[in-house]
């Protein structure tokens, strides 16, 4: 959605703003009615014996509590003002909030609303926007309190009365004029706004000059000087939140760390931020450690996250360090959000413990440009097997010749779409390569957190992912009379849960069986992994079902991850035979081996080397006594998920 004057906010105001969202309304629906009045008391006595009462008495008494003003003084029109619009067909209110109805009376009325109770928007995300508004208008006094209880009762009354959910708008979440009626695309994301509760985050997107292989902070001057975006850089677009590269700044560079905070004020929404701090290690040794700022719309910056891997010095090092001071979460626009960085990313149990914090955004990170299928693969996975949504953005290094981009990805594992700021044309992320500019995607925060439809997963581009050339170390798999079995010296062994180990011709394996949907359990894969190291076998992660409930090629995408993580492939199977086969090359691009259609496949050993290859990252600069401690820090995350 496009803002008419680039490069400067639009006005919240905007008479043709809310006409368009009237247009829109009639041509979805058929009919719309701005400022439809109905007869509905004002007066919470009026509701004594409905199932809105308890509610709305509790609200009452909560507003009475908080102004010092009685009910009666503060309800002075015998029934409620008109509503914005009504939409007949089929039956539901619609309202146009601006800034002057987020309030501290309003978020407190919002806080005493049922669980039970169905809304039209989030009021999670509408009790945020209290915080950041705070509006007050005190003429007359009681003029929040009343407004606040008027709004809850065009929340609340349509529910009592057999109506449709009131749904709410925003007016700074979108430039609503710049919208077609005519245009069936604009319809779309029209309709799909009334239906979500949305987030909206910008990913800012620089070019550097300085980078390093495979996304580490290069250690020169001049890196971490960037020039800070302004309000102006955001054309227009209203923001919940903001997130800016690994490294991005100097954490004692004050002249930028004040420019940022003047931005997260002048857009009023929270700015996540990479840093590098230069501290001492465990030794005493100044060294740089990767850090998360966090700034606030008020102007405010915290420190929110230390990196656990790719450091010079990393979290699991520090004396006290305790899971949940370690990674913890924060809200954005209301909802629970959890940070890592860069290759953190890898190490699934930290994001796995943020989601069992109740984490429905995971921010992470990086550096600059990084193998594009390796990290969507993970970052996918990350999303799917947590339910949240996962994002990272990083730096472009134009020198180099594979080019990058930011990630975002749904709890389905789907991709996201992002609009450059100012812009009405919504893209794929794999799409946006234009470094130097802020991409804006949008969260149906409604998505995160549920149940995973397995079959909505996204399917894989098959010709570019199928590996055909003849493994080096291949070893044959296959499913007889239902169950898994391995070509081992001396004939096809079969695979008992939890695992078993085989000598085969290229040497010892070590087979673990996880079942069903265990696949999307990090701990459960890892717990193949640590078994087949303790009986010194080449791990295979055997995900054995029943019945597939999904395309094979879907669950085959989604496990690029996996084998990424854990070093290893992974086999899917059901009763009747294998369905898909992942492994990963020498330089851990993942790739899928063809099944013939008698359900057995051979697969390479070659890179089968566990979960200690991946932990590489974190250990490589403590000193030798502090590196087991870090793999035990580490492991304690696994919790009671942890496979026998």
């Amino acid at each position: 959605m496009r803002a008419r004057h680039p490069g400067a906010r639009h006005s919240e105001r905007c008479r043709e703003c809310k006409t368009r969202v009237g247009e829109l309304l009639e041509r979805i629906y058929g009919a719309c009615l701005p400022n439809h009045r109905f007869p509905w008391p004002t007066n919470v006595s009026s509701y004594v014996g409905t199932a809105v009462f308890p509610t709305l008495r509790n609200v009452v008494e909560a507003l009475e509590k908080h102004g010092g003003f009685r009910h009666e003084e503060f309800v002075r029109a015998a029934t409620l003002a008109p509503c914005d619009f009504w939409v007949p067909d089929p039956g539901f209110v619609v309202e146009f909030d601006e800034s002057q109805h987020f309030s501290a009376p309003r978020k407190l009325a919002l806080s005493h609303y049922s669980d039970s109770e169905q809304l039209g928007f989030s009021a999670r995300r509408w009790m945020a926007l209290c915080e950041r508004h705070n509006a007050r208008d005190r003429d007359p006094p009681y003029r929040d309190e009343q407004r606040a209880w008027y709004d809850t009762l065009r929340d609340l009354v349509p529910l009592a009365e057999g109506l449709e959910p009131t749904v709410r708008l925003y007016a700074r979440d979108h430039v609503w004029c710049s919208l077609n009626p005519e245009s069936a695309a604009d319809r779309q994301r029209f309709s799909d706004v009334l239906r979500t509760a949305t987030l909206r985050a910008a990913l800012v997107f620089p070019r550097i000059g300085t980078g390093t292989g495979e996304g580490v902070p290069p250690i020169v001057a001049g890196a971490r000087e960037p020039d800070v975006p302004t309000v102006d850089s955001f054309r227009g677009e209203a923001v919940d939140f903001v997130l800016f590269p690994e490294s991005y700044v100097s954490a004692s560079d004050h002249v930028r760390l004040g420019l940022l905070s003047r931005l997260s004020q002048d857009l009023q929404a929270t700015l996540l931020v990479g840093a590098v701090e230069v501290a001492a290690n465990s030794e005493g040794r100044p060294v740089e450690w990767q850090i998360l700022l966090r700034f606030e719309p008020d102007g405010s910056r915290h420190r929110q996250y230390t990196k656990h891997s790719t450091a010079a010095g990393v979290a699991f090092e520090n004396p006290d360090w305790e899971p949940t001071a370690a990674l913890p979460t924060f809200e954005l626009g209301g909802v629970t959000a959890g940070a890592t960085i860069c290759h953190d990313h890898y190490l699934g149990l930290l994001p796995r413990f943020l989601a069992e914090r109740d984490a429905r955004i995971w921010v992470n990170p990086s550096f600059d440009n990084v193998r594009a299928n390796k990290w969507s693969a993970v970052l996918r996975l990350r999303a799917v097997e947590n339910r949240f949504f996962a994002l990272c953005t990083l730096h472009d290094d134009e020198t180099k010749h594979a080019r990058t981009r930011p990630f975002a990805f749904s709890p389905n594992g789907s991709e996201l779409r992002a609009r450059r700021a100012g812009s009405a044309e919504a893209r794929p992320l794999s799409d946006c390569k234009e470094s130097g500019a802020i991409y804006v995607v949008e969260l149906d925060t409604n998505m995160a957190g549920k149940p995973l439809d397995l079959s909505r997963l996204p399917l894989p581009a098959r010709a570019a992912t199928e590996r055909r050339s003849t493994p080096r170390d291949a070893v044959r798999v296959a499913v007889r009379d239902g169950r898994p079995v391995v070509r081992g010296r001396s004939g096809w062994r079969t695979v008992a849960q939890p695992g078993t180990y085989v000598e085969t011709g290229r040497g010892p394996v070590y087979a673990g069986v996880v079942p069903n949907e265990r696949i999307l359990s990090a701990a459960a894969c890892f717990g193949v992994i640590d078994r087949a190291k303790k009986q010194g076998g080449a791990p295979i992660i055997w995900n054995a079902w029943d019945d597939l409930p999904t395309d094979p090629a879907r669950l085959g995408f989604l496990m690029f991850g996996r084998a990424i993580e854990c070093c290893a492939p992974v086999v899917i199977s059901d009763r009747s035979g294998i369905r898909e086969l992942v492994e990963i090359t020498q330089y851990k691009d993942p790739v899928r081996r063809p099944v013939g259609t008698t359900g057995d496949t051979i697969l390479d050993l070659q890179n089968a080397r566990g979960l200690d290859s991946a932990f590489k990252i974190v250990a490589e600069h403590l000193r030798g006594d502090m590196k087991g401690m870090a793999l035990e820090r580490y492991r304690s995350l696994t919790g009671p998920a942890t496979d026998p």
